[in-house]
C-alpha cells in the first residue's frame, strides 16, 4: 500500500498491542481513496476477534440489515443477555414470533451489552466499511453503543465518505489526495506504466486518487488513444471511473455480464451464490472487476457494482430483479424490493407487498427504513387514493426518524392530491407545522398549528393546540400567547381537560394561574391520565413537588417496556424539576438519561435542555463550567425560554466565581428597562440574583419588573420577589410557608437575610438565619455560597459547624448513580440496563469507587448510603 503508512500505523496502533480499554475510530475519504484497503489492512494486522460489516448501498431500507450482518457470526449469545434487551434485538432482527415494541434504545442497548460480553473473551475489533450506506436503524445502534464503551477492551472502526450521519464528537482521520511523489509510486507499480505526456495526463486526471490512478492506467495501456478523449471530455472523476468500469464490463462474454449483473442486483455474496450458481467467472476476475473467496463473489469496489448494474437497459435490470425475487421469496422484506425495483409502472400487488414490509420495518424499529418502503408504494400505487394514504402514512415514520425536510416533502405530496379528504389533508398539515418546527420556522409553525386546531377533528385539534402552546411558551412572546389563548376559547367545551391544563399553563402569565393550579389539583386528586402532561404542566405552574412525582412515575411507566421515542416530554421537565426542588443528584441522573433517549431518538432539543441542566448543578457547586456553548445554541434556537434559561445559569456561574459584573451583564438580558422579561416565566426565576448583581455592581435595576409579582399564585414566586425587595433595600419579607419546596432559592433568601441582620448588627437575629442557610447549601454541595455562609457566621463570631459527612461527594456523577443501585440491591447487569452502560464498566466503577468510600464490597453500601 503506498501513501497511506501515516494512516496505518495510526490505526494499528489502536490494535496492536491489543487495548486495555475502548477506542472508536472514524476514516473519512471520498470515493477510491483506500478506505476499504486501509481497513482491511487493520484488520489482518490485529491479533483480535473480529465482528465485520460493510453497508451496502441496497440495504439501506432495510431495517436493521447491517446489524444483522454484523452480528449474526454471534446471534448464539443474544438470549444470555438481560430479557427485554434480548426481546429487542431479537425483534429488530424478526428472530422471535413474540411480537416486540420497537424501541431505539433497548437495541442499542442490547447491542452495547453484547459486545462486552465479547470482550470478556478476549479483545475484540469492530470493523464498519462504507458506513454512509448502513441502514439508518443499524447505523444509529452501532453509533449509540461505540460512545458508550468505556472500559471493555473494543475496537471500532467506521469507515464513511460522509461523518455527518455518525453524529458529533468521534475521533477521526480523513484520508487525503495522495501527493505528487506517492502517486508517481503508485503509476509506477502498475503493470503498464504510462510515459511522457500520458503519464502527465494520468496524475492530473486522477488528483492523488488511487482507484482513479491504477484504473486510469489501466485504460490507457488498452486504448493510447483515451488521454486525447479525455481533455475533450471533462467528466467528474467518479463518472470517468463508472464509465471506464463499465467499458470494461461491456467487453466480456456474454454469459459472464449475465453473472455479473445478477451479483450487482443481488449486492450481497450469499443471495449472489444462490441466483448465480457456483460458476467462477474467471474473465470478470482476470479484468479486476470482482474477487471471489470463501464468502462468495465480491466487487473490487463499490464504484464497480455501480457501473455493472447502470451500464445495461432497464429491461435487463428488471429482469434480473426478478429473477433475484424468486430466490429470495422466503425473505419478504428483500422480496418485495427487487419486485418493485423491477415494477417500471404502478402496480397494486407490488405496492401492497411493500405495504407490507414497511409494517415489518416500523415493527422492528426501523422508522426510516419503513418510510422509504411507503414512499416508493406510493409511487407504484395506481390508485391516488392509495397514494395519500401511503405518502401520509410515510410522513408519519419520517417524523419517527426525525427527519423534518422529508416529512415536509412527504406531507406536502399529499396536499397536492385531489383525492386527500379534509380529514387527510388537515393531518398533512399537522406533520408540516411539526417540520416547520423542526426547520427553526417558528412564526409559520405556530399558524400552521393553530389552523389545524380550528378546523380538525377534536383528538387532532388538541394535539395541534398543545404542541401549538409549547411552541408559545418557548417564544414566551404576547402575541404567540395571545394567540393559543384566543385558540382556546374556541376548543369545544367537554373533554380536553389535560391538554386545556397545558396550554394555560404554557400560555397564561404568572399572574393569572390561581384558576389554573386549582384546576390542577383537581385533576391530580382524580387521577391523571397522562401523568407527563399533567406532571409538565405542574412543573411550569410551580407547583414542584407534584411535578416531580408525576414525572417519575411517567418515567417509571416508559422505563421499563422501553422508551419508544414518547419520553422527550418527560426527559424535558423532569431534570429541572428535580434541579428546581433540591434533588440535584437526581437531576443529573434523569438529565443523563435524557441525553441517553435523545441520542437514540434524534431529539435534540431535549439533550440540549439536558446538557444546560447539568451546567446548572455543576456551576451552583462551583465546578469549572462554560455556558457559552448553551448559550449560542440558544440564541441559534430563538426560543426566549431557552435563551433566559441559559443567560440565567451563565449569571449563576458568574456569581459563583465572584464574577460579579459578568454576573450581572448576562442577568441583565432576562428584563428590558422598562421591566418586560424576555420570557414570562423563565426571566422571573432569575430576578432575584438580578438584584443582587445590580446591588454588588451598582447598576441599575428594573424595578417596574417586580409588580406582575405582586399578583402572582405561586409561593416560589412571591418568595424571590421578597428577596429581590430586600436586597434593592425594601423591608425583609419572611419567607413563604411553602417556600422550602425550593431550597436553594429558600437558603439565598435566608442567607441575604442573614448578612443585611449582621450589617444592621442584629447579631442574635443573623445567627439561626445564616445556620439554616448553611444546612442546606452544604446538604446541596453549593459550595460558593456555603462558603459565603460561613464567612457570614464568622463576622457573628460563630465557627460554622462543618458540613455533616458525605461519603459519596468524593464521587463522579456515574459512579454515584451506580452506587446509590447497588446499595439498593441491584446487580451489575441491572445497574447496567437501567443506565445505559455495560456491566464492565458498571463493574469498574464500582471497583474504583470501594476506596474512595472507605468500604470493601458491595454488601457494606446500604448502611454507607443514605435513605433520601
Amino acid at each position: 500500500m503506498i501513501g497511506r503508512e501515516r494512516e496505518l500505523a495510526r490505526l494499528r496502533a489502536l490494535v496492536d498491542p491489543p487495548p486495555r480499554r475502548a477506542h472508536v475510530h472514524v476514516l473519512i475519504g471520498d470515493p477510491g481513496l483506500g478506505k476499504t484497503a486501509v481497513l482491511t489492512g487493520v484488520a489482518r494486522s490485529a491479533a483480535m476477534r473480529t465482528l465485520a460489516v460493510t453497508g451496502r448501498e441496497s440495504e439501506q431500507d432495510l431495517a436493521f440489515a447491517g446489524l444483522h450482518q454484523l452480528l449474526r457470526p454471534v446471534l448464539d449469545r443474544v438470549p444470555a443477555l438481560p430479557g427485554r434487551q434480548a426481546r429487542a434485538l431479537l425483534g429488530a432482527f424478526a428472530l422471535t414470533d413474540d411480537p416486540v415494541p420497537a424501541d431505539a434504545l433497548l437495541t442499542g442497548l442490547a447491542v452495547l451489552t453484547l459486545l462486552a460480553a465479547l470482550a470478556e473473551d478476549g479483545p475484540l475489533l469492530v470493523t464498519v466499511d462504507d458506513a454512509q450506506w448502513l441502514d439508518a436503524a443499524s447505523l444509529g445502534a452501532l453509533t449509540f453503543a461505540a460512545r458508550r464503551l468505556e472500559l471493555e477492551p473494543i475496537v471500532v472502526l467506521l469507515a464513511t465518505r460522509d461523518p455527518a450521519g455518525l453524529g458529533p464528537g468521534l475521533p477521526g482521520t480523513r484520508l487525503e489526495p495522495l501527493d505528487p511523489a506517492d502517486a508517481g509510486r503508485l503509476l509506477d507499480a502498475q503493470p503498464a506504466p504510462p510515459y511522457g505526456p500520458a503519464r502527465e495526463q494520468v496524475l492530473a486526471q486522477a488528483a492523488g486518487n488511487p482507484l482513479a490512478l491504477i484504473e486510469l492506467s489501466a485504460a490507457l495501456a488498452a486504448d493510447p488513444a483515451a488521454a486525447r478523449r479525455w481533455a475533450a471530455e471533462p467528466l467528474p472523476l467518479t463518472d470517468r471511473l463508472t464509465a471506464l468500469l463499465a467499458v470494461r464490463f461491456e467487453a466480456l462474454p456474454g454469459p459472464v455480464r449475465d453473472t455479473l449483473l445478477l451479483a450487482a442486483v443481488a449486492d450481497s455474496p450469499e443471495v449472489a451464490a444462490r441466483v448465480t450458481g457456483p460458476d467462477r467467472p474467471a474473465p470478470a476476475e482476470r479484468a479486476g472487476l470482482i474477487r471471489i473467496d470463501a464468502a462468495g463473489l465480491h466487487f473490487t469496489h463499490p464504484l464497480t457494482r455501480a457501473a455493472v448494474y447502470h451500464a445495461v437497459p432497464f429491461a435487463e435490470r428488471a429482469a434480473a430483479h426478478r429473477r433475484v425475487a424468486e430466490t429470495v421469496r422466503d425473505q419478504p422484506d428483500r422480496y418485495a424490493w427487487h419486485l418493485a425495483a423491477a415494477a417500471g409502472a404502478p402496480d397494486e400487488t407490488v405496492a401492497a407487498r411493500l405495504e407490507e414490509s414497511a409494517a415489518h420495518a416500523r415493527r422492528r424499529g426501523g422508522a426510516a427504513a419503513a418510510a422509504r418502503v411507503l414512499e416508493r408504494a406510493a409511487a407504484l400505487s395506481p390508485s391516488e387514493t392509495d397514494q395519500v394514504r401511503r405518502l401520509l402514512a410515510a410522513a408519519g415514520h419520517a417524523q419517527a426518524a426525525g427527519q423534518g425536510d422529508w416529512v415536509r416533502d412527504l406531507a406536502g405530496r399529499v396536499l397536492t392530491r385531489s383525492a386527500a379528504e379534509p380529514a387527510q389533508r388537515l393531518a398533512a398539515r399537522q406533520r408540516i407545522g411539526w417540520a416547520q418546527v423542526w426547520s427553526g420556522e417558528h412564526a409559520t409553525a405556530l399558524d400552521t398549528l393553530l389552523s389545524v386546531a380550528g378546523a380538525a377533528a377534536p383528538a387532532t385539534a388538541w394535539s395541534a393546540l398543545a404542541f401549538a402552546a409549547t411552541l408559545a411558551h418557548r417564544s414566551g412572546t404576547p402575541g404567540d400567547r395571545g394567540a393559543v389563548l384566543r385558540a382556546l376559547d374556541r376548543m369545544p367545551g367537554p373533554g380536553g381537560d389535560e391538554a386545556r391544563l397545558w396550554v394555560r399553563a404554557c400560555a397564561e402569565a404568572p399572574g393569572e394561574h390561581a384558576s389554573t393550579r386549582a384546576e390542577l389539583h383537581r385533576i391530580a386528586v382524580a387521577g391523571p391520565r397522562d401523568r407527563t402532561l399533567v406532571g409538565s404542566a405542574a412543573w411550569l405552574l410551580e407547583e414542584t413537588d407534584l411535578a416531580v412525582r408525576l414525572l417519575r412515575q411517567a418515567l417509571a411507566g416508559l422505563r421499563e417496556p422501553g422508551m419508544r421515542g414518547g419520553s422527550g416530554g418527560v426527559l424535558t421537565a423532569l431534570p429541572w424539576a428535580c434541579f428546581d426542588s433540591g434533588r440535584w443528584d437526581e437531576a443529573l441522573s434523569v438529565a443523563r438519561e435524557a441525553r441517553d433517549a435523545a441520542a437514540a431518538y434524534r431529539m435534540d432539543p431535549v439533550a440540549a435542555s439536558a446538557d444546560l441542566c447539568v451546567a446548572a448543578v455543576r456551576a451552583l457547586r462551583g465546578e469549572d463550567v462554560e455556558v457559552g456553548a448553551h448559550l449560542a445554541n440558544a440564541d441559534a434556537m430563538e426560543y426566549r425560554a431557552a435563551t433566559a434559561r441559559a443567560r440565567h445559569v451563565a449569571g449563576l456561574a458568574a456569581f459563583a466565581r465572584g464574577a460579579y459584573p459578568a454576573a450581572y451583564a448576562q442577568l441583565r438580558h432576562l428584563f428590558d428597562d422598562d421591566g418586560e422579561p424576555l420570557h414570562h416565566r423563565v426571566s422571573y426565576l432569575g430576578i432575584a440574583d438580578l438584584a443582587a448583581a445590580a446591588v454588588r455592581t451598582g447598576r441599575p435595576f428594573p424595578r417596574p419588573a417586580l409588580a406582575p409579582l405582586d399578583a402572582a399564585a405561586s409561593p416560589r414566586l412571591r418568595q424571590l420577589a421578597a428577596r429581590a425587595r430586600g436586597l434593592l433595600g425594601e423591608a425583609i419579607g419572611e419567607p413563604e410557608p411553602a417556600g422550602e419546596q425550593w431550597p436553594f432559592e429558600h437558603a439565598q433568601l435566608r442567607l441575604d437575610q442573614g448578612e443585611r441582620l449582621r450589617r444592621e448588627r442584629r447579631i442574635n437575629d443573623a445567627k439561626p438565619v445564616l445556620a439554616e442557610a448553611l444546612e442546606t447549601f452544604q446538604r446541596l454541595r453549593a459550595a460558593p455560597w456555603a462558603r459565603r455562609a460561613e464567612a457570614e457566621l464568622r463576622a457573628c463570631g460563630v465557627a460554622a459547624a462543618p458540613a455533616a459527612p458525605d461519603k459519596l461527594a468524593g464521587l463522579t456523577t456515574q459512579q454515584r448513580e451506580i452506587v446509590v443501585l447497588a446499595a439498593r440491591g441491584l446487580t451489575n447487569a441491572e445497574i447496567a440496563d437501567r443506565l445505559f452502560l455495560s456491566p464492565r464498566t458498571v463493574a469498574s466503577h464500582l471497583y474504583r469507587s470501594y476506596p474512595k468510600l472507605g468500604v470493601a464490597g458491595r454488601h457494606q453500601l446500604r448502611d454507607l448510603v443514605p435513605e433520601r
